[in-house]
């Protein structure tokens, strides 16, 4: 049982995305080491509320990893609010002293592209805590930009040292990994996903073909 020490509560902000179940450790962590309350918010847009199968399996995983933790799970509707104005509407109702969110380059939230949202929670928040979790830049643009992945393989070509995208393995130096189209493309253009010593690699696809990075760059 865990007994609390002081006044902190926590709040996580997660969204349809591969980066939730790392800020719901983080913030389990933190409730854990102050012996605070655990919440974690998720903001429905309105765009998100068509069924979507992959989506509801995040939500899943989110709330039982939350469950798990001895936190309470929680969902909010935007309903012609800005999502940054749901999470502190949210906060304030709990009473919530410490917000973790995710940042990259580039987010899923809708807001992102038409200003910061950490910049707008900054201005909102008073005097609660936000701590903002770096987070990759590449998954979050698939999910964002590109069809669900599916297993490929980029086949090189001889004569020369240049790989195809194929449905098929082609020889001792075939890679094999998961292949991101761009949306709205006729074409085999977009990113192929690799795992080298444990780490995700993306690899830039143009037309079928790997296009490399320049040395140097």
């Amino acid at each position: 049982m865990t007994i609390r020490q002081n006044n902190e509560n926590i709040m996580v902000c997660v969204h349809y995305g591969p980066h939730g179940q790392r800020l719901i450790e983080r913030g389990s962590q933190l409730s854990g080491l102050l012996g605070a309350p655990l919440s974690v918010l998720t903001v429905d847009a309105p765009k998100d509320n068509e069924y979507n199968q992959d989506k509801e399996r995040y939500l899943a995983g989110w709330k039982k990893q939350t469950e798990d933790s001895g936190g309470e799970f929680l969902v909010r509707s935007c309903n012609g609010k800005k999502t940054a104005e749901v999470i502190v509407e949210t906060a304030r109702e709990r009473g919530i002293t410490q917000i973790i969110i995710g940042r990259s380059s580039q987010t899923l939230w809708e807001e992102i592209t038409r200003g910061d949202i950490i910049d707008e929670l900054m201005e909102r928040l008073g005097p609660i805590d936000l701590h903002i979790v770096a987070v990759q830049r590449y998954p979050e643009l698939l999910e964002q930009s590109h069809e669900q992945g599916v297993a490929a393989y980029l086949v090189k070509q001889n004569p020369g040292d240049s790989y195809r995208l194929s449905d098929e393995p082609g020889g001792a130096e075939t890679l094999k990994g998961i292949f991101f189209r761009e949306l709205d493309t006729d074409f085999n253009s977009g990113l192929f996903k690799i795992v080298n010593n444990g780490e995700a690699q993306y690899l830039r696809i143009l037309q079928s073909e790997w296009v490399k990075p320049h040395k140097g760059h």
